[in-house]
Formats: structure tokens, C-alpha cells, sequence
């Protein structure tokens, strides 16, 4: 249903005409009948250095006058001085002269004989206290006594605002009459106001929105300035203070301020536009700028400027509410009925003091029952919204009530979907844990709890893809269901299955049949698994956790069981929980957090072992072995840390730390001569590390001083676990000037074609081929050894020599280059360098 199709609409608008229709016919069919008694016409003459006193203005010509239009008293915003005549017609009676609100600066009233003798003379104004005005009225009042023939009035008028003259004249009666009407009528509606106010205030202070105090800031401005312009705050107020008279001058900017705050807190979390939006708060700006300049700028042009941005606020305002009606927004009717009620009242206002309207009570009070109506409309707008959002809230919550149940309904099913593992259709690893919570709350449990991992899985699921591992996970998961079922015939509650990851399950065993069952579920696992015709090793290993002997709690089975695969990983084999398994795991997080405190304090150390040129005989290169002495802990050696380095991804922050340092030493040999090739070794794990191969990369090219290239080393176990990408990589490398060495030949598994299709450059041989053609007299396989690397046309070179005989079995096979503690140790740099000095003077010795 549309806003104009909502009833309450249709009934609104027809009040709002209808009270239109009233207000206008009180004002034309209602005046009272001559309430004041008109004053002639009124002339005006601009004040100069010659006309400053009565006395010289007497002796101007007549005809320099200029008549004020009958219709105004004001002459606009003209901040000279004007002087103003006009004839006083005889009067039987004593009359009341007063001049309305607004008030004036300074004025000087002056009552002239016919023959412009002075009778009278008065010095009135805002500036002059307020106990010593002729009469304690809110209007500047004087009397004027009975005469038989007419009278001429002169005032001298000197203001900072609009400069106007608005006089009338009355019997004392009926100016007393009109003081009690007018601060009745100010105070009513003041009380009005603040009532409003107060209500907004409370509003705000149980809601905490922002439009109740915007609108509460808003209208006590308006309040503030309605009292000012009527006098209510000179004669009660700061009667004393005439000084005070800023009032309008800033309730002006401060009202614009507090307008565009309640356009922007009302309308913020409405779907109106954000382009209706942005001009108030350019005008919250403005208004902000020119309370900071208000004494740069002084009491007059702040007035001006306050009320032309005051009446440029309301426009706009009056432009929003008209767009949001033709748009029918929900919030428009209200917004636009306070608008139009708060600019009737100044049109009424004005259209009054311009003498289009009578002077009577209602079009003197029009401005006030204007902003009442508004203010009576804008609290109806706010509590509309409070309304609207409350019957969010409800609808909202109505929503969820609506959809609780299916989400009841379904949450059962989701919570059996979060606690099961989608492809074994077994439990998962959170529904294990709730199985533990539950048994540690149970008395006397008792159970064993095994770990079963695939090792192969993994090499299965890159050689065969996701699909067929899923078939894999789905046979593998059968031949559990199978052995749990054959097994339940005599135990309830156990056994249970539990998937805790793709290559990973766990069981729950009852204790008293622990090991025959144990037995027949590995018999039953241990058999090659057959899927899609291919017999399938998957390599599985176990360990077990007994419950309550090996933990306190049931929860933690699992943590010491993971701890346990650990170890049964490496034997290849079912390991019971030993106390120590958990000891050392503990022991390799400490280490690793230890590593990474050495990385970022620098305390790890780059030691050289040089390689000797068999032709030669010159050292042509060395390799760079990291070292790492911990202050508590001793020597520890890389065995012990690189591959929990590897295991946790800290690998490339090691090799990036082993790069930064190769670098160095390179720079440092070069400044002293000396063209070596520096050799380090990195990790499998690094090729599949784009950004670190990148990295190497530039850091090589910007090595210009050496004109060796680096040599990175790989050993041979990581060439046989090469993918695609780590070839890709290798290839990059090569093609960077970077050299590759196989380091370790002979412990691994390398093919021929493997080795002939990757960029090699150097052939390390293992120490364990040296000693064995050694210890057996029988050079055959080390022969060999070497002369594959030269018919790969690879740099060969024999690790590990320790003796002169192994020394001699490498110079008659040829091999080009020799590495070992015969030649040198590997030593810090320092030592290295005073070695590498020693030994291009002295030639070989014998370490």
C-alpha cells in the first residue's frame, strides 16, 4: 500500500486544509474593529554631519523628505542613522505611543508643537537598561497628552539590523489591554515550547537518538529568539544586561546548525538519498565557520548572515519534505505539515508588519502559533519514526520467529552434517571430541583410543587425483564399517569410528578384548586395498592411547595420540603412547620458537668449508653451513632443526636469512680478491616457494661485484620428489646465471633420465660411496659414480675426505674437486679468510 493510498494520509491532509481554510477566514472575517488607531504617513531623511542634531534638521528644506510607503515601516537592512517625521492628529484624550518589537539600538523621540516648538524628547533603545524606559512595558511606550490641534513627531533611529520605525498609537486602556494580551499569549505559547522541548530532551535520554536533541536545540532557539523580539527576556530575563542583545544574532546560526543536524540524524538511517542530504551538511559547515568568525565579523553582518542562512536552511528543508512527498516517503506528511505551519506563521508575520494584514491578536501571535503547530508537528514526526522503528523491531522479530522452527527443524540435520565427514560418511573429528567431553563426565570409563594414518595417501591423491582418492577414503572407510560391525557383537558402545582427516581415523576400542581385536582390525587394513582395479598400499600406521592409565583426561587421548603417530611414522610401524613421545614434540615447538627468536636477533652463523680444484690445485669454491649455538641449550645441529623447520613452513625464513648472509660474504670476498663460489644449500620445499625464488633471483642480479655466479645446492632425495612447478623453478634459476648442484649422489634413488633432464652443474658425490670403494679396496661404484658426471658434462666433486688414501682413490678417478676435513673444517669467516691466505702462499696441507 502506497503512502497516498494509507488512510491516515487522505485523513491528515483534510484536517490540514481545513485548518488552512479556518485560519484564514479568522484572520479576514474576524479582526476586531478599530483596536489601534492608524498613524498618518510617515517621511524619512538619511542623517548627515550637518542634520546630527534636531535643532539643524529643523532648517532643512521640506522637500528633501521622502515618504515611506505606506504599506512598511521598515526601510531594510540599512545600518546608517534615518531621521522620521510624521503628524500626530489631535486627541481629546491622553494617547500611548509605542514602538514595536523589534527593537532598536538607539532611538530619540522628539514631540514638536505645530509651531515646532520641543514639548517632549526621549532616549529609548536595546542598549538602554530596561528600568529606564517611560513605562515598564515590553514595547517602548510613551505618553502623550491631550491636545486640541496636531502634533509632529520626530525620531532619529540608529540600529545595527533593519532599520524601521514601527509606531502605534492607542488609548492607555487599550495599551495596557494589549501588554497583558501579548505576554499571556508569549508566555503560553513559550510554555508550549518548552514543554516540547522537555519531552524531547526525555525522548532522547530513553532512545539516544540524535534528531530528539537536534530538534530540542532547534526550537529552543526559536524559543529564545520569539522572546527576545517580544521583550519577554529584557523585563524578566537580564533586565539589567542590555549588553545581552545577541540573541538573534546567533539563535540565527545556531538554529541553521541545529536544523541540518535534524535533517541528517532524522533522515540517516531512512532509504533517502544521499544527494538530498549533503546540502545541510554544507550548511552545518558554514553555520560552524561562522560561529568561529562571529567576532571578526561583529553583531550586524552575523545577523545578516544568520538570518539569510536561516532562511536558506527552512527552504531547503521545505524543498526535502516536497521531494519525499512526491516520492511518498513514509516519513514526508508530518515533516511537510511542520514546514508549512512554521512558514505560514512568517508569512503572516510578515505580510502584517508590511500592512497587508491587520495588526490584530492572531497575525501579531501568528508566529508563535505557527512554531507551536510546527513544533506540535515535528514531535508527531519523531514519534512516527519511533513508531516505524518499533514496528521494524517487531515485524523483524516476528521474522524470526517465523523461521525458528525451520531453523530448528534444520539444525538437527546440520548439526548430524557438522559432526559427520561427508566423503566416509564416519563421525569427524569434533564429533571424537564431544565422544571424549562425554566419557570424562562418565565414572570408571575405560578405553583405548588408536590413531590410524595413511602415509601414502597423499602421493596416492597427486598420482591418481581428488576423485579417485575420494573412492579410496569411501573402500578404506568400508573395511572400518566392516570390522566395527563384526565386532559390536559383544560390546555396545564399542567400537567407534571416527574420521578425523582425509588420510587420518581414529577408534575407540573397548579394554577388554583390546589386543585380539587391535590384531584383526590391522589384518584387516594391512591388506593391499583394491580400488578401480588398482591394488592400492596405503602405507597405514598406528599408535594407541590407554585411557585412564596414559592421560588424566579423556579429552586429551587425542592430543597424545597425535603425538605418538609422530613417532609411529618414522618406524613405519603401530607404537603404543610413551610419556616421551609427548616430551619431545614439546621439546620441537620449543625449539622452533627458539629459531625464530635466533632468526630475528641474528643469532644463527654461516660457517665455510672450502673446496679444493683437483687440476688445479687452487681453492675454487666453498660451501656455506649453517650453524647454530644457543646460549642454554649448547651446539645444535641442523639434523635437528631444518626438518622441523620444513615441517612448519619456517624453511624459507631460514633460507631467506642463509641468502642475506651468502650475499655478504660474497661482497666481502670480492673486496678482498678473492672470486670463489659461494655454495648453499636450500630446502625441496623452497622451489615450490614462488615469491623466495623471485627473490633470490634479484638479489643475485644485483650482485655485480662478483663474477662468479652462486651455486645453490639440492640433495639427491629432494630430485626424486621434484614436481612440475620445482622443475619450473630449477629451469628459472639456471636460466638466472644461478648454478645447481646434486648434492649427496649415491644415498638416493635418482634415475638417469631424471638426472639428464634436469639443469645440473655440479655432481657432489656421498662420503658413504668414498668409504665403501675404501673399506672394500673395490672402486667400482665410485668409478662409475664419477664417470656419470662426466658424461653429463657435470662438475664432480667427492664429499667426505678424511684421509690421504681417500685422497688418492679420488685423484685417480679423476674427480675434479675434492671436499672433507683432510683439506679444512668448516670454520667461521674470520678464520676463513686468514685460512684462504695461508693456504695461497703455503699451497695444500694435511689438516
Amino acid at each position: 500500500m502506497t503512502l497516498r493510498q494509507n488512510p491516515l494520509f487522505k485523513t491528515l491532509f483534510f484536517l490540514t486544509l481545513s485548518a488552512l481554510l479556518l485560519f484564514a477566514l479568522v484572520l479576514f472575517h474576524l479582526v476586531p474593529q478599530q483596536t489601534l488607531k492608524p498613524i498618518n504617513e510617515i517621511y524619512y531623511f538619511p542623517v548627515t554631519e550637518q542634520t546630527t542634531e534636531l535643532q539643524q534638521l529643523l532648517f532643512q528644506p521640506a522637500d528633501q523628505w521622502q515618504l515611506l510607503p505606506s504599506s512598511t515601516a521598515s526601510l531594510g537592512y540599512q545600518q546608517s542613522a534615518y531621521w522620521y517625521k510624521t503628524r500626530l492628529t489631535a486627541s481629546n484624550s491622553e494617547t500611548a505611543l509605542s514602538v514595536q518589537a523589534p527593537f532598536l539600538d538607539r532611538l530619540e523621540l522628539y514631540v514638536l508643537d505645530p509651531q515646532l516648538n520641543l514639548l517632549q524628547s526621549y532616549q529609548l533603545g536595546d542598549q538602554q537598561l530596561y528600568k529606564l524606559r517611560p513605562l515598564p512595558t515590553l514595547n517602548f511606550v510613551i505618553l502623550i497628552p491631550a491636545s486640541t490641534q496636531d502634533l509632529w513627531l520626530i525620531a532619529k533611529v540608529t540600529n545595527q539590523g533593519a532599520n524601521m520605525l514601527p509606531l502605534q498609537r492607542s488609548s492607555t486602556l487599550e495599551m495596557e489591554q494589549q501588554e497583558h494580551l501579548a505576554v499571556f499569549i508569549h508566555s503560553l505559547f513559550s510554555g508550549i515550547f518548552l514543554c516540547l522541548i522537555a519531552l524531547s530532551v526525555g525522548l532522547y535520554l530513553i532512545y539516544r537518538h540524535g534528531y530528539f536533541l537536534a530538534f530540542s536545540g532547534m526550537f529552543l532557539t526559536v524559543v529564545l529568539i520569539q522572546l527576545e523580539i517580544n521583550g519577554l527576556l529584557f523585563a524578566y530575563v537580564w533586565p539589567e544586561s542590555p549588553d545581552y542583545n545577541l540573541v538573534i544574532e546567533y539563535g540565527a546560526v545556531f538554529g541553521s546548525l541545529f536544523a541540518s543536524c535534524f535533517m541528517l540524524s532524522f533522515f540517516r538511517n531512512t532509504d533517502t538519498s544521499n544527494w538530498l542530504m549533503w546540502p545541510f551538511q554544507l550548511i552545518r559547515i558554514f553555520a560552524v565557520l561562522l560561529l568561529l568568525a562571529s567576532t571578526w565579523l561583529g553583531a550586524y553582518w552575523l545577523k545578516k548572515i544568520g538570518v539569510e542562512l536561516t532562511a536558506l536552511t527552512g527552504s531547503l528543508m521545505l524543498l526535502a519534505s516536497f521531494w519525499l512527498l512526491h516520492k511518498r516517503h513514509i516519513h514526508a506528511l508530518f515533516f511537510s505539515m511542520a514546514l508549512l505551519t512554521m512558514l505560514t506563521g512568517i508569512a503572516v508575520m510578515i505580510l502584517r508588519s508590511k500592512g497587508y494584514l491587520p495588526a490584530v491578536m492572531l497575525t501579531n501571535s501568528a508566529m508563535e502559533i505557527g512554531n507551536a503547530l510546527s513544533a506540535l508537528f515535528f514531535v508527531f514526526a519523531m514519534l512516527q519514526n519511533l513508531h516505524l522503528e518499533k514496528n521494524k523491531k517487531i515485524a523483524f522479530q516476528q521474522q524470526i520467529l517465523d523461521q525458528q522452527q525451520h531453523i530448528q527443524s534444520m539444525q538437527q540435520k546440520a548439526l548430524q552434517q557438522a559432526l559427520t565427514e561427508h566423503i566416509s560418511d564416519l563421525p569427524n573429528k569434533r564429533a571424537l571430541l564431544n565422544r571424549l567431553e562425554q566419557l570424562d563426565e562418565q565414572r570408571d570409563s575405560d578405553f583405548y583410543l588408536v590413531m590410524i594414518v595413511h602415509q601414502r595417501f597423499r602421493q596416492i591423491e597427486r598420482a591418481l587425483g581428488v576423485e579417485e582418492a575420494n573412492h579410496t577414503i569411501t573402500g578404506f572407510s568400508k573395511l572400518l564399517k566392516r570390522w566395527c560391525e563384526q565386532q559390536r557383537q559383544t560390546e555396545a558402545n564399542y567400537p567407534a569410528l571416527f574420521a578425523l582427516e582425509r588420510d587420518s581415523y581414529a577408534v575407540l576400542i573397548a579394554p577388554t578384548d583390546f589386543r585380539s581385536q587391535f590384531e584383526q582390525l590391522r589384518h584387516q587394513l594391512d591388506a593391499l586395498l583394491k580400488v578401480d582395479n588398482l591394488q592400492l598400499d596405503l602405507g597405514t600406521v598406528y599408535s594407541s592411547v590407554h585411557y585412564p592409565q596414559d592421560c588424566a583426561k579423556a579429552s586429551d587421548a587425542l592430543d597424545l595420540a597425535l603425538a605418538a603417530i609422530e613417532h609411529a611414522d618414522r618406524a613405519g610401524d603401530y607404537l603404543p603412547y610413551e610419556p616421551l613421545y609427548l616430551e619431545q614434540n614439546l621439546e620441537h615447538i620449543h625449539l622452533l620458537s627458539e629459531l625464530n627468536i635466533a632468526l630475528q636477533d641474528d643469532l644463527l652463523e654461516l660457517y665455510v668449508q672450502p673446496i679444493l680444484d683437483m687440476k688445479q690445485q687452487k681453492i675454487h669454491a666453498a660451501e656455506l653451513l649453517i650453524r647454530w649455538y644457543h646460549p642454554k641449550m649448547g651446539q645444535i645441529s641442523p639434523v635437528d632443526f631444518i626438518p622441523l623447520a620444513e615441517q612448519t613452513g619456517m624453511i624459507s625464513q631460514v633460507t631467506e636469512w642463509v641468502l642475506d648472509k651468502t650475499l655478504i660474504l660474497q661482497k666481502q670476498l670480492a673486496d678482498t680478491g678473492a672470486n670463489l663460489r659461494l655454495s648453499m644449500n636450500i630446502s625441496p620445499l623452497d622451489l615450490r616457494n614462488a615469491a623466495l625464488i623471485s627473490r633470490v633471483i634479484e638479489a643475485v642480479k644485483s650482485t655485480s661485484y662478483s663474477t662468479v655466479p652462486l651455486q645453490l645446492e639440492l640433495t639427491e632425495t629432494a630430485f626424486v620428489d621434484l614436481v612440475k612447478d620445482s622443475e619450473q623453478a630449477l629451469k628459472l634459476l639456471e636460466r638466472s646465471n644461478i648454478r645447481i648442484s646434486l648434492d649427496d649422489f649415491g644415498v638416493g634413488q635418482s634415475s638417469l633420465a631424471r638426472l639428464q633432464g634436469l639443469p645440473l652443474g655440479e655432481l657432489k658425490i656421498d662420503r658413504d660411496l668414498l668409504c665403501q670403494a675404501v673399506r672394500l679396496n673395490d672402486d667400482t661404484v665410485l668409478r662409475y659414480a664419477v664417470m656419470l658426471g662426466k658424461s653429463l658434462q657435470l662438475y664432480t666433486v667427492i664429499e667426505g675426505v678424511e684421509t690421504i688414501k681417500e685422497l688418492e682413490f679420488a685423484r685417480r678417478l679423476g674427480a675434479d674437486a675434492v671436499q672433507g676435513y683432510l683439506l679444512a673444517k668448516p670454520m667461521p669467516f674470520d678464520r676463513f679468510s686468514q685460512w684462504l691466505a695461508d693456504f695461497e702462499q703455503q699451497g695444500f696441507r694435511l689438516s
